[in-house]
């Protein structure tokens, strides 16, 4: 008589080779993902400069780079909404432009936090433009230089930047916030967007350093401030400064 099925030991062999299949190439699977995620940021930041460049015609020369108040990591805002205040500032002035129609790109895709992700309940979009007790601000997925303070009562840095005098330095990059906020993300680095408009890929090896490694999650503060940039030092100093070309 002909068998008929297959045997357990059959059957335990194949779950086995599945098994040993998967195992193999789920990591493969992970890291194309990850490079088609990092692709699409690195794109993302060229479209940003495009409307940066746009805004810098309209506005002679001005961009909205910089910093909240005294903390040079708090570079990521595009609103600022609470119980008493909502206005716009930083790249947000893009958006009010309509320099920037694709709003997905001023997000990662590889971004899992959900207050850095696009028009979650913790990041709306478009922006809360009036005050309420549940206001949150409108997070963007990067970083931009700081070094010019934005007021927590909406007032605008004076001078604002400009964009041909930053020549070689960075302007846009993925969170530099703390080591955490990279290692969740990208991981081993970070894409980076300079003056000139170019983009490209960075090592985190090429741009940490001791003050900075030590920043937990959740951690802000002035203090931390020039493991950020330090322009007073010869030459200038921290992670913005390592990302410029030299």
């Amino acid at each position: 008589m002909k068998r008929k099925g297959f045997t357990l030991v059959e059957l335990l062999v194949v779950i086995g080779i599945i098994a040993l299949l998967i195992g193999i190439l789920l990591p493969t699977f992970s890291k194309a993902r990850e490079a088609a995620n990092r692709s699409a940021c690195l794109s993302a930041e060229r479209q940003l400069y495009q409307a940066m460049y746009m805004y810098s015609i309209q506005s002679h020369d001005q961009v909205p780079l910089g910093h909240v108040s005294d903390e040079f990591q708090w570079n990521y805002n595009a609103n600022f909404a609470n119980s008493s205040k909502a206005f716009v500032m930083q790249l947000g002035f893009l958006r009010e432009a309509n320099l920037m129609a694709n709003a997905a790109a001023f997000f990662c895709p590889s971004e899992s936090d959900p207050q850095w992700q696009f028009r979650t309940e913790l990041n709306p979009w478009p922006f809360v433009s009036v005050p309420s007790a549940t206001a949150h601000h409108t997070r963007l997925g990067f970083g931009v230089r700081p070094g010019w303070s934005w007021g927590q009562s909406g007032s605008l840095p004076s001078p604002m930047a400009r964009l041909t005098k930053m020549k070689g330095k960075a302007i846009i990059a993925d969170l530099l916030i703390g080591p955490t906020y990279v290692a969740a993300r990208h991981k081993s680095g970070v894409n980076v967007c300079y003056a000139d408009g170019s983009a490209h890929w960075v090592r985190k090896g090429d741009f940490e350093n001791a003050h900075w490694n030590t920043i937990k999650y959740d951690d802000f503060g002035p203090e931390h401030d020039d493991s950020l940039l330090n322009n007073a030092t010869d030459p200038p100093s921290g992670v913005w400064a390592e990302l410029d070309r030299h």
